[in-house]
């Protein structure tokens, strides 16, 4: 009876150090996915119970079972045995059995290697050692799961629509009382509840505002460790809403523009036209400007082609009139024509009549009284006194016998050194 009541203590105080010794932790309890490190630590809690450690292992667990990931064994220095090859090429662990008190196996994956939701997932702790009894105990914790939060990061830039139309437009530019859909969709972070909050600033404000449309929440779906979901309100410009800058935002902490994951989409209005009582944006003179622009086009062609004629046709005419304003030929010239000419004023000066060498003196004589006749008859007006011919002022060098000319009078001035001769003309001379 005594010996069977020493076996019961000695196994409920071996079942209780068993419950002890072995400790699993998670550092931090929470990890934010893309912030920490995910570290876990096995260790001895009640080292005094222990008098040395075989070995430490860390296990995952997996679609059925739990598997060892990796180990650390007794040896100088202790051996850290690595069982998923995986998971070795992104994390480091490190450990020792020296003694029960220092006794422990750390597994740390980098923030930037951490795989969601891969590598939150069940684990617990196993190890042998000796008892001070002498006895061989083999240890185990309970499975802990690895709890974490995220942070969205992503969100896409707002897309708008007006109310009733089947597709996104890229105007950014509306009529006053329009109707216009915004759509934003991006990441709300690991719980599945969250969603996506709208604010808008307006001209003269300085914050955003949250807006007090109903969002449109779409289902939300898993994409690693984050849940995607997108958010879609209805807006009615008013004339309030000359520039509105409009933000989505989600991982919010309360306040319009604390999210981690913002976009914006700036919204104006068109100018107003006096008058017009058409507010739809899209309207028939939209859908005319290619038409409008073409025909400008084609007008400026024809404006150019025209001008190019018209200056052509100029060019024509003043090359015509050039060529008919040459000046007669010298011969044809009267003396007003001739440069440095000093001869009478009168334009209408005397005609004379070069002698003929041929005729008999009696003939040129009657010749000289016909052309005196004559000029007194021109236009019923008295003529000035005849001048006496000189010999010098005829030019009968050049005109064939009989021709009608004006003298060219040599300057009186210049000296001169022609003879003079006398000439008959029915037995007086001159």
């Amino acid at each position: 009876m005594k010996l069977t009541f020493a076996c019961v203590v000695l196994l409920y105080f071996t079942s209780l150090a068993s419950a002890q010794d072995i400790l699993i932790q998670a550092l931090p309890q929470t990890v934010i996915y893309g912030e920490n490190d995910l570290v876990i630590v096995c260790s001895i809690s009640n080292p005094s119970l222990l008098s040395s450690v075989f070995f430490i292992q860390l296990l995952r667990n997996s679609s059925t079972t739990f598997e060892t990931v990796v180990s650390v064994t007794t040896g100088q220095p202790a051996t850290i045995q690595w069982k998923d090859s995986a998971l070795q090429r992104r994390a480091t662990a490190i450990g020792n059995l020296d003694s029960p008190s220092s006794a422990q196996l750390r597994l740390t994956i980098d923030k930037d290697s951490v795989l969601c939701p891969a590598d939150f997932k069940m684990y617990m702790c196993k190890m042998s050692g000796l008892t001070t009894a002498s006895d061989v105990v083999p240890k185990e914790t309970s499975p802990i799961t690895i709890s974490y939060t995220a942070k969205p990061n992503v969100i896409e830039m707002p897309r708008v629509r007006i109310l009733n139309e089947n597709f996104d437009t890229p105007d950014r530019q509306f009529s006053v009382g329009t109707a216009i859909q915004l759509t934003c969709r991006g990441e709300v972070g690991s719980d599945a509840s969250m969603t996506i909050r709208w604010c808008a600033q307006k001209v003269g404000e300085f914050t955003f505002t949250g807006l007090a449309q109903t969002p449109i929440y779409s289902e939300s779906s898993l994409s690693g460790c984050l849940y995607t979901r997108s958010s879609t309100i209805t807006y009615n410009l008013t004339n309030q809403d000359t520039f509105t800058q409009f933000l989505c935002e989600s991982g919010d902490t309360g306040l319009c523009g604390t999210g981690s994951a913002i976009q914006h989409v700036n919204i104006t209005l068109k100018p107003s036209t006096e008058g017009s009582g058409n507010t739809n944006p899209r309207t028939a003179d939209d859908t005319s400007d290619a038409g409008i622009i073409a025909g400008g086009v084609i007008g400026g062609l024809a404006a150019l082609i025209l001008i190019i004629l018209l200056v052509y046709f100029l060019v024509l005419r003043r090359k015509s009139d050039g060529e008919s304003s040459t000046p007669p030929p010298i011969d044809d010239r009267t003396k007003e024509d001739v440069p440095g000419y000093n001869g009478p004023a009168n334009p209408e000066g005397p005609v004379y009549s070069v002698p003929v060498k041929d005729n008999p003196p009696h003939e040129r004589q009657e010749l000289l009284e016909e052309r005196e006749e004559d000029d007194h008859r021109v236009n019923g007006t008295t003529q000035e006194p005849r001048r006496e011919l000189h010999y010098a002022d005829l030019d009968i060098a050049t005109q064939p016998p009989g021709t009608k000319v004006k003298p060219k009078p040599r300057p009186r001035h210049e000296p001169s050194s022609t003879e003079y001769a006398s000439v008959s003309f029915g037995g007086s001379a001159v």
